[in-house]
Parts: structure tokens; sequence; C-alpha cells
């Protein structure tokens, strides 16, 4: 079992989802900080704060429970949402890498602070064993910093087009040009531009 420790920010709706990262996890052999498997003293925001303190690296999984309570505007949603926020405002004082997954869906609520963005479902056999290697390279203690670049991958950063957002991420995700996105700050369509190196406004 290896030393190193992830995050896992979600809602426990999207259960299906959170075990099939853990699933990727237990493959690479790599600790996850889930709240619900934790014993947790109040006050929580203590012991979430100690997690991501022992973390490499927070990943917010984006599932459809998530995502359903935010168009339906959901009381729960608000509690979710603080802790979201309090997660990766804690992740990116600490200057970890923060990664956003969505689970086949279009995100539907703003994330300011992400430094890595994959949009395709862990379902998907060439996502589950791609997210095996970042977890890898968590594990040998390589991060992912903006613009990330590898003789596998090649260039993965890119940034948002609109004048008042200019986001920079790497997006982790085998696009052909012209290929739809929403970007994770201002929630605009992006389309891919020039491959994989930049976005442009749709």
């Amino acid at each position: 079992m290896s030393s190193k420790q992830v995050f896992i920010s979600h809602t426990q709706k999207d259960v299906e989802f959170c075990d099939k990262f853990d699933a990727v996890c237990v493959r690479v052999g790599i600790k996850v900080f889930r709240s619900e498997f934790e014993t947790i003293v109040p006050p929580a925001w203590g012991a979430i704060k100690n997690g991501i303190n022992n973390s490499v690296a927070l990943f917010l999984l984006v599932g459809k429970e998530l995502v359903k309570n935010q168009s339906e505007k959901n009381n729960e949603w608000n509690y979710t949402q603080n802790w979201i926020s309090y997660e990766i405002g804690v992740a990116c004082q600490l200057g970890i890498d923060v990664w956003a997954i969505c689970d086949d869906v279009l995100i539907n609520f703003p994330m300011p602070y992400i430094n890595n963005y994959m949009t395709v479902s862990l379902g998907r056999p060439d996502a589950f064993t791609y997210m095996r290697r970042v977890l890898e390279n968590y594990d040998s203690d390589r991060t992912f910093k903006y613009p990330y670049a590898s003789p596998e991958e090649g260039n993965t950063g890119i940034y948002c087009g609109y004048d008042n957002c200019k986001m920079e991420f790497n997006l982790h995700v085998a696009l052909s040009p012209e290929a739809r996105i929403i970007c994770p700050q201002c929630l605009r369509p992006l389309i891919l531009s020039e491959g994989h190196l930049r976005l442009r406004k749709a």
C-alpha cells in the first residue's frame, strides 16, 4: 500500500461514480480520503482540512446527482456546495493539484480553481486506464501543474478564449478538432482549436 493519499470532493449520492474512482485507487494502491468512510469528530471542517493537508491532490467528482441537485436548486445542494468550495479553497491554499472529473455530464456550477479537467466517465476503459496512470504519477511524486506535458500525452495545457475568463487548465481527454466542452470557470461552451493546445469560444 502506498504512503500517498488523494482526497475526494463529492456528493454521497453519486455512489457508483465514487466507487469507480475508488476502484482505480485500489489498482494503484493509493489511499483515498472519502469523508463518509472516515471517522470525523465534530467540527467536521478540522478533519476535512487535515485530510486535504495529508493528500497529494484533490479530485472533485462531478456526477449525475451533483448536476441534478444544482439544476433543481435542491436545498441539499447548498450544503454540498459550501463543503466543495471549502475543500477546493483549502487545496488551493496548499498549492496541490485540483481535478474535476465529470461522469459524462456537463458541469452547471463554476469551479474557479481547478488545474486539471477530465470530461469523460471513468466507466470508459480508456479513461480508467488513463486515471490509473495519473495516480501512479502521484505515487511517484510527480504532479500535473499547468501547463502539463508528457511524451505520451503531449501538451495538455489550454485556456478559455473569453476575454473576461481566460482560465488555464490541463484538459485530460482526447478530443477531436471542433469538439465542444464547457469551461469549468465561466460555464460557456468552448470549441477545440488547433488540436489539443488551445480552446476558443463557441
